[in-house]
């Protein structure tokens, strides 16, 4: 259902803003209370400089459509879309419970991040399953239900693989070139073993709590992740180097070939 457009302190009619909760480059996400219910939400409003741009605004009517079609309870839920006027907008479920960049910061046991792996790898799996590539995983982008459960957000990027579609931006880096594959930061094809690597890169950030390729740029990154050898673990957690490997091997051939190998072969 799509609604006129409102002011910026209140972006969209029928949902009053309690605050910003994030800024980054393609959108705004302030949590809000819908008006006839109360019901509190995360609002995300494309930034006003990308609305006149038709791959942004494809890209965000994408996204409602691909998580709306996902429906489990590792993705949050979809409340309402809006794509008239100059606020478009995605209502979505608000999750209080902070993202995994504030856990790894905090810091995690080799343990705690073994089942996390584990618990995103599920995750994942179930997105996997229904054709659906992520593109864009990163600490950031993995929040949590109270009861611990990882929730995957943020499918701006995501590409369903059912649709031939052709959908670039054509100059720009959309990724994170951080968390990036060997073969996205090639600008080759992509499958699911190429959310795999991502989380591999995750998975080194939660066990030694440092980024990887820390001081790199990131053109660097893209250099480094398609021909730099897999980074080492400390002496103290190389009996997880082998999953890391698999994880990070720069062939998707060599990688875990599916979610749930991985979850396999993951045991606590």
């Amino acid at each position: 259902m799509s609604r006129m457009v409102g002011t910026e302190d209140q972006p969209v009619p029928g949902y009053s803003i309690v605050h910003k909760i994030g800024e980054g480059g393609q959108a705004t996400v302030y949590l809000a209370e819908r008006d006839h219910d109360g019901l509190r939400v995360a609002l995300k409003v494309l930034e006003r400089r990308l609305r006149s741009d038709p791959v942004f605004l494809e890209r965000f009517v994408r996204e409602y459509k691909l998580v709306t079609s996902l429906e489990n309870e590792y993705v949050a839920r979809i409340y309402d879309q809006g794509f008239s006027g100059d606020n478009p907008y995605i209502a979505m479920e608000f999750l209080p419970s902070g993202t995994l960049a504030g856990r790894i910061h905090l810091g995690l046991t080799p343990r705690a991040a073994l089942r996390l792996t584990r618990q995103i790898a599920r995750a994942l799996d179930a997105i996997h399953s229904r054709g659906i590539v992520h593109r864009d995983l990163k600490p950031a982008n993995i929040l949590f239900r109270p009861d611990g459960r990882p929730v995957i957000v943020d499918f701006g990027l995501a590409k369903d693989m059912g649709v031939n579609s052709t959908l670039t931006v054509a100059g720009r880096l959309v990724a994170t070139p951080r968390y990036m594959s060997p073969e996205q930061c090639q600008g080759l094809p992509v499958d699911a073993r190429s959310d795999l690597y991502s989380l591999g890169v995750i998975l080194w950030e939660m066990l030694t709590g440092h980024r990887i390729y820390a001081d790199a740029s990131p053109s660097e990154l893209i250099i480094m992740h398609v021909s730099s050898p897999i980074p080492k673990l400390p002496s103290s957690l190389s009996h997880h180097q082998p999953t890391l490997d698999r994880l990070l091997a720069k062939n998707p051939e060599d990688r875990f070939q599916s979610a749930s190998e991985l979850c396999g072969d993951i045991t606590l």
